[in-house]
C-alpha cells in the first residue's frame, strides 16, 4: 500500500511534493471521474490570496502532475476544468468506504468485524496532518475523522462482544488519550475493564471523563455512561434489596369531598398502562386544601396493584425547616431500595440515574409529597411503569410541560361536600341540627378542608357549631382562632406563613398589598398601582403568586386573593412602614379615581367634573373607545370601586371616598341602585363631611336626591337637592347651583307643579346660558318640558323637547339626547300620535343600548308597552314589557 503522498507511475513509486501540488491531488482523488472547475480549484489551492494570473499558475500545477502520473489520467476540460479518470477501487478512501458499506449490510456479525478490520488497516494516521490547507482543514479532514471513528468505534463495540482480550484495554486508552471527549470511546473502556474484572480502575475511568466534560466542557456525562456506572457500582448488590416498601402513612377513615378528583385520578390510571412510560401526577392547590389527604387516600386505593413497592417521601418543600434537598432526597430513596451506603454515589445526577436503575422495570408507587418546585423533584422520578404522585402548593409547570406530568389542582370544597366534610368529622346528626351555623362556618372557613378540620376538632371541644361560628367572623382574629393549640403547628397562619416565606421579595410584596385590597377581584393594573411598578413587572410576579396557588386569576388581567389568604396577605401588610403604606393605597386609590373619571366621560362626554378638583393622575388612565367599553369596565369594577368608596374614607382617604362615588353616578343611573343607590351615597356623604369639603357634600346629596327620585321618595329626595343648592350657593358655584335647579325643576315637573318647576328650570336655563354649558340648556329645556308633560300640556312639552334635541344635535349629547327622545314619545303619545311616538321610543332605545343603560331600556320599553296597548295592539305590548322585564332582571 503507498504512502499518502505517493503514486505508482510506470511501475515506479513516485512522491508527491510541494502543499499545493498535494491540495490539487486531494481535490482530484476526492472528485474522481468528476470534473473539477477551475474556479473552485483556484479557492482551494489559494484560499487567502490568489496569484496575478490565477489560471495560468493552475495549469503550470496541473501540468507537473501529469508528469507524476501514468499518461492521460488528468483530462482538460476546456473552460470548466479538470477531471482525474481512474479506477475507483485505485483510491484507498473508496476502498475504505466500500467495505465500511459492505459491513453495514452484512447480516455475519463476524463478517462485519472482518470487513471494519480490513478497511480500517487502510489508514495511516490523521488526515491530511503534515499539510495546511483551509480548505482541506475546514471542508475534508473533520469529515474523515468521522468516519474512521465511527469505524473504530463500531470494531472496538464488536471486540467486545465477539473476541474481548484485556490487549483492547490497551487500545482503548491511547484512543481515550487521543480523543478525550468522546464518551463512546469512555464507554467502551470502563466496560472493557468492568470485564476484565478491573472494578475499581473502571470506576476511576469514570470519574476521569466526568472532569474532563465538567472542566473543558461544563456537562455531564450522557445517560449511557451514568447508568454503566451505576451498573457496576450495584454489580454484586442484588440480595441486599428490601423484599417489599410499603412506606405509605395512614390513610383518614372519614376522607370525603373529593369524588371528582379520585374519577379524575382513575381514569389517569386506567389509560397510563397504554404506555411503557411512568405515570406522573401532580396534585396542587393553595395551603390547607387537602393535597397530601388526596393523594395517600388514593394511593391507598390503588395499592393493591403494587403489592412490592409503594414508596413514599416528604420533601418539605414548604415547612417549619429548609426544604429536603434532591440529592439527600435521592439517598433516602436509594436506602428504601437497599441500596448500601457505600454504593451511593456523592452525586446527585450518579444518584438520579442510579435510583432509575433500581426502578427500571418494577413496577411501583411512589408518592413525593410538599415537592417546592419542578428542580426540586425532577431528580426523583424514576422510569418504566411507575405511578408517582407528587403533591405541591406550586403548580409544577415544568413538571408537566417536560415531564408529560398530569395536573390535579384542587380548590375549596364545593359548600354542599364542605359540610359533609364538617359532619364527617363533627357528626352529621348534630351538623344538620345545626344547618345555619354549618353553612355560615365553612364559608368562615373558606371551604379549606385543613381549616374545617380544625374548626370541626374546636367544636367538638364547645360542643356546638353556633359557639365557633361568633368569634370567626371577627377577621382581625380568624386565623389565630383557627389553630388546634399552642403547641401545635397545624394552623392556618403557619400553614400560610410557610408559602409567604418560600416567596421572593419583590412576590412577597406584592401578596402584601393585595391585601391591602378591600374587593374581591383586582385588575392587573390596579394590583401594579399597589406594588408601585409598572405592569409588565406585576403581571410576572401576579403568576407567580397564581402559581403557588395564592392567587386566583379566574379571568384574564384579573386575580383575587382567597378570604383567608387574604386576611393573612392584610396582616403582612400591617407591619410594614406606615408610609410605604398609605404610599401603596393613595397610589391605587388615584389610579380607580381617574379610572373611573375617564370610563364616565366615555359614557357623558359633556358632563362637567368640577368635583375632580384638586385631583389629577399620577399614571394614565385607561381609556375607553366607545360606552360601550366604559360601561363593561363599570361592571368589572363596580364591586371594587364601591368597596373602596368605605375603605378610603376608614383610610384617611375620605376626600377620594366622596369623589369615587361621584365618577360612578352615571353608571349607577344605568343600571337601576334602587336602595343600594342611596346606601352608597349615605355613606359618600360621610366621607365628605370627614374630608370637610363642602362641594363633596353638595355634589353627593345632588346624586343621592336623583336616586330618592327614581325610588318615588319626593320628599327625601326635595331636602337633599335643597340642601345641595344652598351649599352650591354658599359656594357660590354657579354650575352647582344650575345643576340643583334643574334638578328641583324635574322634582316638582314629575309632581305637577308646573310653575315652580318651571320657574327652577329657567333659572337653571339662564344660568347655563350664561356660562356656555349646552348640555346644562338641554337638560333644563327637557325638565321643563317634563311639567307641562304632566300637566297634559303635550304640546308645549314637545315643542320644548324638540329644542332639547336640537341643542343635544349640535353637542352631540348622546345620555340627554336618549332621554330626551324618551319623552317625547310620551308627548306624542299623549297628543294621539302613536307613530311618532313608537319612532321616538325606538330611537331612545337604541341611544340606551349603544350607552350600555339597561335601566334606560327597560324605561323605555315599558312605555312602548303602555302606548302599544293603548293603540290596540295588545300582542305587542306584551313583547315591549316582556323585553323590559328582561333587562331589568339582567341589572340585577
Amino acid at each position: 500500500m503507498l504512502g499518502p503522498w505517493e503514486l505508482r507511475a510506470g511501475g515506479n513509486v513516485v512522491p508527491v511534493r510541494g502543499s499545493r501540488l498535494r491540495v490539487l491531488l486531494t481535490s482530484l482523488v476526492l472528485a474522481v471521474n468528476q470534473t473539477v472547475t477551475t474556479d473552485t480549484l483556484v479557492e482551494q489551492l489559494w484560499p487567502e490570496r490568489a496569484p496575478e494570473w490565477p489560471r495560468r499558475s493552475l495549469h503550470t500545477y496541473v501540468t507537473r502532475l501529469r508528469q507524476l502520473l501514468e499518461p492521460g489520467l488528468i483530462h482538460t476540460q476546456p473552460g470548466i476544468g479538470y477531471q482525474l479518470s481512474i479506477a475507483p477501487e485505485a483510491i484507498d478512501l473508496r476502498r475504505f468506504r466500500d467495505l465500511v458499506a459492505r459491513a453495514k449490510e452484512t447480516a455475519s456479525v463476524d463478517e462485519e468485524l472482518r470487513l471494519l478490520r480490513a478497511a480500517l488497516a487502510l489508514w495511516r494516521g490523521t488526515p491530511f496532518a503534515d499539510l495546511h490547507s483551509t480548505w482541506l482543514d475546514r471542508e475534508v479532514a473533520p469529515g474523515l475523522s468521522e468516519e474512521w471513528f465511527a469505524a473504530t468505534l463500531r470494531r472496538v463495540e464488536l471486540e467486545l462482544d465477539l473476541e474481548f482480550t484485556e490487549q483492547l484495554i490497551g487500545e482503548l486508552q491511547e484512543l481515550v488519550n487521543s480523543h478525550p471527549t468522546r464518551e463512546q470511546l469512555w464507554r467502551c473502556l470502563i466496560t472493557a475493564m468492568h470485564r476484565a474484572g478491573r472494578r475499581a480502575e473502571a470506576l476511576d475511568a469514570y470519574q476521569r471523563i466526568r472532569a474532563i466534560l465538567r472542566d473543558e466542557l461544563g456537562i455531564e456525562p450522557g445517560e449511557q455512561l451514568v447508568a454503566l456506572q451505576q451498573q457496576i457500582l450495584l454489580d454484586g448488590s442484588a440480595d441486599t434489596v428490601a423484599p417489599a416498601l410499603h412506606q405509605l402513612p395512614h390513610d383518614i377513615p372519614t376522607f370525603t369531598g373529593r369524588d371528582d378528583e379520585l374519577t379524575t385520578l382513575d381514569t389517569l390510571l386506567a389509560g397510563a398502562g397504554r404506555t411503557p412510560a411512568p405515570l406522573i401526577v401532580s396534585v396542587t392547590g393553595a395551603p390547607g386544601v387537602g393535597k397530601t389527604t388526596l393523594a395517600v387516600h388514593w394511593a391507598h386505593r390503588i395499592a393493591d396493584r403494587y403489592p412490592d413497592t409503594q414508596l413514599y417521601l416528604d420533601l418539605r418543600g414548604y415547612g417549619p425547616g429548609e426544604p429536603l434537598s434532591p440529592s439527600a432526597a435521592a439517598e433516602t430513596l436509594l436506602r428504601a431500595l437497599g441500596v448500601d451506603s457505600a454504593l451511593i454515589p456523592a452525586d446527585l445526577d450518579a444518584r438520579s440515574a442510579l435510583f432509575r436503575s433500581r426502578m427500571s422495570g418494577s413496577e411501583a408507587l411512589v408518592v413525593l409529597d410538599n415537592a417546592r418546585d419542578t428542580e426540586h423533584v425532577r431528580p426523583l422520578l424514576p422510569g418504566g411503569s411507575a405511578v408517582v404522585v407528587v403533591t405541591s402548593r406550586d403548580q409544577l409547570r415544568g413538571l408537566s410541560v417536560r415531564d408529560g406530568a398530569h395536573r390535579v389542582t384542587l380548590r375549596p370544597l364545593p359548600r354542599r361536600k364542605a359540610v359533609e366534610m364538617l359532619g364527617a368529622t363533627f357528626g352529621i346528626e348534630l351538623t344538620g341540627s345545626e344547618r345555619a351555623a354549618a353553612a355560615e362556618l365553612v364559608e368562615l372557613c373558606g371551604r379549606l378542608p385543613l381549616a374545617l378540620a380544625i374548626a370541626a376538632e374546636l367544636a367538638q371541644r364547645a360542643g356546638s357549631l353556633a359557639e365557633i361560628v361568633v368569634p370567626l367572623r371577627a377577621e382581625e382574629s380568624r386565623l389565630d382562632r383557627l389553630h388546634t393549640g399552642e403547641e401545635s403547628p397545624d394552623g392556618i397562619r403557619t400553614a400560610l406563613s410557610w408559602s409567604y416565606r418560600a416567596l421572593t421579595p419583590h412576590v412577597a410584596t406584592m401578596l402584601r398589598r393585595l391585601g391591602l385590597h378591600p374587593a374581591g377581584t383586582i385588575d392587573v393594573r390596579a394590583a401594579a398601582e399597589l406594588a408601585g411598578v409598572p405592569v409588565e413587572p406585576a403581571t410576572v410576579w401576579l403568576d407567580r403568586l397564581v402559581a403557588a396557588h395564592l392567587v386566583e386569576q379566574r379571568r384574564p388581567h384579573r386575580y383575587e386573593l382567597p378570604d383567608l389568604i387574604r386576611l393573612y396577605a392584610g396582616d403582612m401588610a400591617a407591619h410594614e412602614l406606615p408610609g410605604d403604606r398609605e404610599a401603596a393605597i393613595q397610589r391605587v386609590l388615584d389610579w380607580y379615581l381617574h379610572a373611573a373619571v375617564s370610563a364616565d366621560e366615555a359614557l357623558v362626554p359633556g358632563r362637567r367634573r368640577d368635583f375632580l378638583d384638586p385631583r389629577k393622575p399620577r399614571t394614565p388612565p385607561p381609556e375607553f373607545t366607545s360606552p360601550r367599553d366604559a360601561h363593561a369596565w363599570f361592571e368589572r369594577e363596580c364591586d371594587s370601586l364601591r368597596a373602596y368608596v368605605g375603605w378610603a374614607a376608614r383610610s384617611g382617604f375620605a376626600g377620594h371616598a366622596w369623589r369615587i362615588a361621584m365618577a360612578m353616578t352615571t353608571f349607577f343611573d344605568h343600571t337601576v341602585p334602587g336602595h343600594e343607590g342611596v346606601a352608597f351615597y349615605r355613606s359618600a356623604l360621610v366621607a365628605a363631611r370627614t374630608a370637610g369639603e363642602l362641594a363633596g357634600e353638595a355634589h353627593v346629596l345632588d346624586a343621592m336626591g336623583l336616586v330618592h327620585l327614581d325610588l318615588s321618595q319626593p320628599d327625601a329626595a326635595a331636602s337633599c337637592f335643597h340642601e345641595s343648592l344652598h351649599h352650591f350657593r354658599e359656594l357660590t358655584d354657579p354650575w352647582g347651583e344650575a345643576m340643583a335647579l334643574g334638578n328641583l325643576a324635574l322634582l316638582h315637573g314629575e309632581r305637577g307643579d308646573v310653575a315652580i318647576a318651571r320657574d327652577h328650570a329657567l333659572r337653571a336655563i339662564r344660568l347655563c346660558e350664561n356660562l356656555g354649558y349646552r348640555r346644562g340648556t338641554a337638560i333644563g329645556m327637557k325638565n321643563l318640558g317634563i311639567a307641562h308633560l304632566v300637566a297634559g300640556a303635550h304640546q308645549e312639552a314637545a315643542g320644548w323637547f324638540e329644542r332639547a334635541l336640537a341643542i343635544c344635535h349640535q353637542s352631540d349629547e348622546l345620555e340627554v339626547e336618549s332621554w330626551t327622545r324618551h319623552c317625547l314619545g310620551r308627548a306624542h303619545a299623549g297628543l294621539g300620535d302613536v307613530p311618532k311616538a313608537v319612532s321616538a321610543f325606538r330611537k331612545a332605545i337604541h341611544l340606551h343600548r349603544g350607552l350600555g343603560s339597561r335601566r334606560g331600556q327597560a324605561v323605555v320599553l315599558a312605555d312602548l308597552g303602555d302606548t302599544l296597548a293603548a293603540a290596540g295592539h295588545p300582542g305587542l305590548a306584551r313583547s315591549a314589557w316582556q323585553a323590559a322585564h328582561d333587562v331589568r332582571t339582567r341589572s340585577h
